[in-house]
């Protein structure tokens, strides 16, 4: 069976070009230079991947790609264009595009492109690793909260995962055959981030041409992750607020609510409590969001889950890449487990698929990962460095450096008692 490619841009001649030459080697592709029509064949079919140009008149590649996103979430896409720069690419990426190729380009070129990330499957089921007793905790926790329709609020550093928490949750609900649609806070200036989450009405502002659904409306009776709420202006609480306890939203420049029925995964790397005080942060919508929190480790409190995350990363990334076997020698094991990972699992991903690109030897050696030189310490060491600097940061109440640890208050206890003992 062809893979299906859904091809947009406004530029005639390039779209019949491409067209008949990604038809010649052998994709079946739909091309269009009007974007209503592309959503449209959106809606009716199921693509393999979308290549899409940014710069365009009536809606631009970065709304066009929210849009795609809120039908597949996970489809490849990759945006063509003119205007290269590394704002756009920066852009283009966080607003999770699969790739970004900039004209003039090769049609060879681009069928690379095209290989590499058709050989993606679109979906790939949620697989959160993880053996060690911290991750079992917070997996028995989402087992729980899956079951129930309540609102949930994931907390952690970036790079622990967030996404794919509230993807497991989602798909673990009674939601999981209905849409489960994303946005960041943090990804969009205030007045699109409302536009994107609430809509509008046709004359709402310069542009809005015609209505436009919001993402809450798109997610209706399936799951919204709202991730970086702590960065979401009060303008935007406000309506959260609304969504939550009335369960509908009003769009730019109309007075009537809209009912939704969306359960609401909101996530932060921000203490809510401190954004709290500071007045940054509404009480009332932190306390309703705060009704069952879920902490997510980070990488640094569960080194035991390092060598399987890196052996399962290094087996995907070659399957991707096509490059054969590659093995994780015990000195890159040793080296990984003692670096802090201040990027988290992405992070230790990165790391991973840059030594296994990189490396000219069927064996990955700690000098491939490119990690900085650490001073030697025990795992024990390690964890007893992060467990004082953990009861630090709460300032001595156990009880909060427990609950982020991942422990009961006694075996919080029983470790201070022991590293006192050895005089750290």
């Amino acid at each position: 069976m062809k893979i299906r490619i859904l091809l947009l841009d406004d530029e005639a001649s390039l779209i019949k070009w491409l067209k008949y030459a990604l038809e010649q080697k052998g994709y079946a592709v739909h091309a269009t230079t009007d974007p209503k029509d592309a959503l449209a064949e959106i809606k009716k079919e199921k693509f393999d991947l979308v290549i899409s140009d940014i710069k365009m008149p009536e809606i631009d590649g970065f709304d066009f790609l929210r849009r795609v996103r809120g039908f597949y979430p996970r489809v490849p896409f990759i945006f063509i264009t003119a205007y290269g720069s590394m704002d756009s690419a920066i852009n283009a990426l966080r607003d999770r595009a699969s790739d970004y190729i900039l004209k003039p380009f090769s049609i060879d070129e681009l069928v690379v492109r095209v290989k590499a990330n058709t050989s993606r499957p679109e979906y790939e089921p949620t697989r959160i690793i993880g053996a060690s007793k911290r991750m079992q905790a917070v997996m028995d926790m989402l087992g729980k909260i899956a079951a129930t329709d309540t609102t949930v609020l994931l907390l952690g550093e970036s790079g622990t995962g967030k996404e794919l928490f509230a993807r497991e949750i989602h798909n673990r609900s009674k939601r999981s055959k209905a849409d489960f649609v994303t946005l960041s806070c943090a990804a969009l200036p205030d007045t699109l981030l409302e536009s994107e989450l609430f809509g509008y009405k046709k004359g709402a502002f310069t542009g809005a041409n015609a209505d436009k659904d919001g993402l809450f409306k798109v997610a209706d009776r399936g799951t919204f992750f709202l991730d970086e709420i702590g960065d979401a202006p009060a303008s935007i609480q406000v309506k959260i607020l609304r969504l939550l306890e009335e369960r509908e939203i009003v769009p730019l420049g109309s007075t009537k609510p809209i009912k939704v029925d969306v359960r609401l995964i909101a996530a932060t790397n921000k203490d809510l409590s401190v954004e709290l005080k500071l007045g940054r942060f509404r009480e009332d919508l932190y306390y309703r969001l705060n009704v069952i929190p879920l902490i997510l480790p980070p990488l640094r409190q569960r080194r035991d889950d390092i060598p399987v995350l890196a052996e399962h990363f290094l087996e995907q990334i070659c399957k991707r890449e096509d490059l054969g076997e590659r093995k994780l020698m015990k000195s890159s094991i040793d080296m990984m487990q003692r670096y802090d990972w201040p990027g988290n699992v992405r992070e230790l991903r990165h790391v991973i698929e840059r030594a296994a690109i990189l490396s000219d030897s069927h064996h990955i050696r700690a000098e491939h990962l490119g990690l900085p030189k650490i001073k030697a310490k025990s795992l024990s060491q390690l964890q007893e460095d992060e467990i004082n600097r953990v009861v630090k940061e709460c300032e001595g109440n156990i009880s909060k450096a427990a609950k982020i640890l991942g422990v009961g208050r006694a075996t919080l206890y029983r470790r201070l008692r022991k590293t006192k003992k050895r005089g750290r």
